[in-house]
């Protein structure tokens, strides 16, 4: 009731990023629930992602005859609360690494996907709790038994730019090289990348495998969908008798 507009405005803003791709006509009146919409979340300083448009191209090339697209989201580009909320509640998937900007992901729709990428953190800096995988994330905990469907992606050596070349994988030359760079290393302030086939896969093994079923997946189903990087958080799905959440 504060907001009568939002709904036609949530219509509008996803039928304005379909027009821009030219994935509808200009008299496509429709209201565009048939698109799964997924947002890929930038962000301006530290942890930006780095291969973001190389991603963004690769997926939309793959999955827009699926009627899937993808667009960059990153709140420091807005100018209103109002406007975080109709770009947010636009989405039916959110994709960022770990980090306040999903926060944002509270006010997604009802079973709406979030995928939290999680840095990749070794031994001999702080901060494994945001690789925590047998439990949510400090972040992740307000997603809990919610109505949302949260996953998380493990991030590796292959993530960084930094050091590259430097030693073998693992080493003490790289750990040297690291350490002195360490400002830009620890997690919260170093870039990162992801592979285009890590969202590709998220996408279509999950979150299309759930869509596709208006009765709800059941939980065996959905638990070894994703290789063994992914993690599933809260899922909801339907047991033999009762709908529940992983």
């Amino acid at each position: 009731k504060h907001y009568p507009s939002l709904n036609d405005d949530i219509v509008k803003f996803r039928r304005e990023a379909l027009l821009a791709k030219s994935l509808i006509s200009d008299d496509y009146s429709g209201d565009t629930k048939e698109w799964l919409v997924v947002g890929l979340t930038q962000r301006t300083y530290r942890r930006a992602w780095l291969n973001l448009p190389t991603v963004m191209k690769q997926c939309n090339t793959k999955l827009n005859g699926r009627r899937v697209i993808f667009i960059e989201v990153n709140v420091e580009d807005t100018s209103s609360p109002y406007e975080q909320l109709i770009l947010h509640r636009s989405l039916d998937v959110m994709i960022g690494v770990h980090g306040a900007q999903l926060t944002q992901a509270v006010v997604l729709p009802p079973h709406a996907h979030v995928l939290e990428i999680l840095p990749w953190v070794p031994s001999y800096i702080r901060g494994n709790w945001v690789t925590r995988r047998d439990a949510p994330t400090p972040l992740g905990v307000i997603y809990h038994n919610t109505d949302l469907n949260h996953a998380g992606y493990s991030l590796d050596r292959t993530s960084t730019d930094l050091c590259v070349g430097v030693g073998e994988v693992g080493s003490e030359e790289e750990k040297k090289c690291f350490l002195n760079q360490r400002k830009n290393f620890i997690w919260d302030n170093r870039d990162f990348n992801v592979e285009p086939e890590v969202i590709i896969q998220y996408i279509e093994k999950l979150v299309l495998f759930m869509r596709d079923d208006e009765m709800g997946k059941l939980c065996t189903e959905v638990k070894d969908r994703l290789d063994e990087r992914f993690v599933l958080y809260n899922v909801w799905c339907a047991d033999e008798e009762e709908e529940s959440t992983l």
